[in-house]
């Protein structure tokens, strides 16, 4: 559950700030980009794990309201996932994660549900669940010769052996220089750093730059898709819905091009709205 302050400035090291405006909204790095499949018509399945709290119970209606199949996400004693999130007035964001329930995810929970990895044509993966459980899925995905889609949210340094794994990585630039260790600071240093990664035997890399646009590494080389021009309001869930929004155009048969485009479209849409899984449109508004 995302817990977000709007404030006229994100705070500095020791400042205090008055927020003009509180909302819990729906969120989850993982829940987003399964709302945002689902919405935008992907059959889309949600393994992970909420507390027997009053958020987990909402987390789980609204999952089920937006069309993704929450038969496989558990309940765990203790709370669900949060995040505190300030909200500042040109639109940025910080983000602080309390994992909850997430952190209780277990291999075990992975073996249960073995049956839907098998019948899934793509898995995707984020980092809010203990880095063994992400290491597992990799290993058996690899294993069932799946498609393996990796955020590498929130940020952490991942070795060759996992990497090599992952089909697609979509990081955005923080992430990819905490990957890396590369400076990322213009197009040439974020290209240098995404062939880096490359080398370790990921096949695609899609890098997220925020107004930046866009940047496809694949086999054929590279390119860049710029952003939309749109008056930002919040930009919370954008990657998570660029992600989405990717894989569903490819499953679609669209091209890398064509797919960042359209993810380009639908992250344009959400960080004009405020919020996480409320700001993410439908195939039709798109």
């Amino acid at each position: 559950m995302d817990l977000v302050t709007h404030v006229p400035h994100l705070p500095k090291a020791g400042e205090t700030i008055s927020s003009e405006k509180f909302q819990t909204n729906f969120g989850g790095k993982g829940a987003n980009q399964a709302v945002a499949l689902a919405r935008l018509g992907a059959d889309t399945t949600m393994i992970g794990k909420v507390g027997n709290d009053d958020y987990g119970q909402s987390l789980l209606n609204n999952l089920k309201q937006s069309g993704v199949n929450t038969s496989s996400i558990l309940e765990d004693d203790g709370p669900t996932g949060m995040a505190f999130i300030n909200v500042s007035a040109d639109g940025e964001n910080n983000i602080v994660l309390v994992s909850g329930a997430n952190h209780k995810l277990q291999t075990s929970d992975i073996n249960q549900n073995r049956v839907l990895i098998e019948q899934s044509d793509i898995i995707i993966m984020q980092l809010e669940i203990p880095l063994e459980v992400v290491e597992y899925v990799l290993e058996l995905a690899f294993e069932l010769h799946k498609k393996v889609i990796l955020n590498p949210a929130p940020a952490q340094k991942l070795t060759k052996a996992m990497l090599e794994k992952v089909h697609t990585l979509i990081p955005n630039e923080t992430e990819l220089q905490i990957l890396t260790g590369m400076p990322v600071s213009n197009e040439a240093e974020i290209l240098s750093a995404g062939y880096y990664l490359k080398t370790l035997g990921i096949e695609r890399l899609v890098i997220t730059a925020g107004e930046k646009g866009a940047y496809v590494i694949n086999d054929e080389g590279e390119f860049h898709v710029p952003a939309f021009k749109v008056n930002v309001v919040d930009t919370t869930a954008a990657g998570d819905s660029f992600i989405a929004a990717f894989i569903v155009a490819e499953t679609k048969g669209l091209s890398d091009e064509e797919a960042a485009q359209f993810a380009n479209k639908v992250s344009s849409i959400v960080i004009t709205r405020e919020g996480a899984q409320s700001s993410i449109p439908t195939l039709e508004e798109v």
